[in-house]
């Protein structure tokens, strides 16, 4: 059995990865059919995310890392409706919707990975032709729509039991700009807004599954 750590890290540069509570990983639409329920292609288990047994890397199911992060907060909080009779007395609370996102400071400096964020020219990051010494770029402009993705939150908690919370629907919105630290690291406040998949019949389906190991995976 792999250990938490291996599961934590598969397929990462341990150099460019800092070993926190929690990790996110994406799924790109475009690889939603290579795992889960064949009706819309969401993960039934953890095993369809990450092989647990090995901690094989899960690029091969489409997964991959958001990028090494640090305060990784998850939130889901419900908004309501106040109505009142003339503007004297409130009659009635009545339930509106829930929001649900999960917000993180990212770490990784990786220039894909900033074009990811930033949501820059897809065909970046490219080499420039004819720099003095070896340089690439990513152009960011005016992006004309937003990626969904699905997402996955690894933890692993105090007994080695490893949980996973899966999100059908997100999107990832940079919440400001970047951060620069005397220790050399570059921080950028991400938040990965969470949206119901209405194409799912079980409405109570419809946001995130909360999945974990019976077991130590240690």
């Amino acid at each position: 059995m792999a250990t938490a750590t291996e599961i934590l890290l598969a397929g990462v540069d341990a150099d460019k990865f800092l070993v926190g509570p929690a990790v996110i990983l994406l799924q790109d639409e475009s690889e939603y059919e290579n795992t889960g329920e064949a009706a819309d292609a969401f993960p039934r288990y953890l095993d369809d995310i990450i092989n647990i047994a090995t901690g094989a890397e899960m690029s091969a199911n489409g997964w991959y890392y958001l990028g090494y992060t640090e305060n990784l907060s998850l939130g889901r909080e419900r908004t309501v409706v106040h109505h009142d009779a003339d503007q004297e007395a409130q009659i009635k609370t009545v339930h509106d919707a829930w929001a649900n996102q999960i917000t993180v400071v990212a770490l990784e400096t990786d220039i894909t990975r900033l074009r990811e964020w930033w949501q820059g020219d897809s065909s970046d990051p490219s080499d420039i032709v004819g720099a003095p010494t070896a340089q690439s770029k990513v152009s960011v402009g005016n992006p004309t729509d937003i990626n969904y993705r699905r997402a996955a939150i690894l933890f692993v908690d105090d007994s080695d039991i490893l949980w996973g919370w899966v999100y059908r629907k997100a999107q990832l919105h940079p919440t400001g700009g970047p951060t620069f630290t005397r220790t050399g690291k570059v921080e950028w406040p991400l938040q990965l807004n969470m949206f119901s998949d209405t194409r799912t019949a079980d409405v109570n389906d419809r946001v995130v599954r909360i999945l974990k190991t019976d077991g130590s995976i240690v």
